[in-house]
């Protein structure tokens, strides 16, 4: 099979963490390299800086989250979803040691990778199930989660949404004025239904370059599919391109509420009811941008043709 080259915008940067970990995954475990790609990645600062390389041509493919990749479209952007990575957001919310409970985060200044990034989409999201105007927050775009975490180390941000590897690794750590004010699976049950990570391109890509949508998305299943079932190949591919260090057990931890909760994208995660819940979500929250209909804004062909070729798995993402 002749090897053909795709340009991918790593839109956490130069780090891995659990919610893109199939990413990595699927260049780690040899899955997109099985399917015929010779894959580039050039890290960029946030998963906005990824869309916008994707239209300016910088790279073919980003990585990032569904809001925006919304709003590219809502703007008249050509940028068309292909396949999701994850389902949900292992993440927990890390704030300074005096906010005691969620009625303290009014007035408080919340660190963001960037305005319309997946971090603030999924902020917003929160802050509306807890009856907070956005208002009475103080966001501040500050950069992907390294720099979050020193701003929240430093003291001059108070609450930040963080992957769930790092917030146990502040957690362990005395030293610091963190704490975890809310974890994975209360996340879940005030926002149950939770922006994806997904790969996106541009309408031009998908018209001339199918054959590597084809492979790449065919990849990125089976690598959410190795990571779902298999937790030595999770414990390898996080040990090799996750820089946090946790306990072992505390990794088996991840891989478990990752698992049960359905949060790896094992169909390609384009099911039509979680997908219209998301989208009205997303308009509720951005009334002033124009409405796009999911074919508008997903390319649905890519995951129904891996699906014919690796079958459907039995779980959240066929409802």
């Amino acid at each position: 099979m002749k090897k053909l080259p795709i340009r991918l915008a790593a839109g956490s940067g130069p780090t891995f963490g659990v919610d893109d970990l199939s990413c990595a995954a699927a260049t780690h475990l040899g899955l997109w390299e099985d399917e015929g790609l010779d894959v580039t990645w050039t890290p960029v600062h946030g998963g906005v800086a990824a869309m916008q390389a994707v239209m300016d041509d910088i790279v073919d493919v980003a990585y990032g989250g569904l809001g925006p990749a919304l709003r590219f479209r809502s703007e008249g952007k050509p940028l068309k979803i292909i396949v999701s990575m994850a389902r949900s957001l292992a993440q927990n919310l890390v704030v300074q040691r005096e906010i005691k409970s969620t009625e303290d985060l009014k007035g408080v200044s919340w660190a963001l990778d960037g305005f319309g990034a997946l971090s603030h989409h999924m902020a917003r999201l929160l802050v509306k199930s807890l009856n907070i105007p956005e208002t009475e927050i103080d966001w501040q775009a500050v950069g992907p989660p390294p720099e979050r975490i020193e701003r929240l180390l430093n003291g001059t941000i108070d609450v930040s949404l963080i992957r769930v590897e790092e917030a146990m690794s502040l957690n362990a750590d005395p030293s610091n004025t963190l704490h975890n004010l809310l974890g994975f699976a209360q996340l879940k049950d005030l926002v149950p239904v939770q922006p994806h990570g997904v790969l996106a391109t541009s309408d031009t890509y998908v018209s001339e370059h199918s054959e590597e949508l084809h492979r790449l998305t065919r990849g990125m299943i089976r690598a959410s599919r190795a990571l779902h079932n298999d937790f030595d190949a999770f414990k390898t591919v996080y040990e090799c391109n996750v820089s946090v260090e946790v306990a072992p057990e505390e990794v088996h931890k991840i891989w478990q509420q990752e698992s049960v909760s359905g949060g790896f994208a094992v169909n390609g995660e384009l099911s039509l009811v979680h997908w219209q819940d998301e989208m009205r979500l997303f308009y509720e929250l951005n009334p002033e941008l124009t409405q796009v209909s999911r074919s508008d804004v997903i390319s649905e062909i890519f995951v129904e043709e891996a699906l014919k070729t690796l079958g459907s798995v039995e779980g959240p993402d066929l409802n």
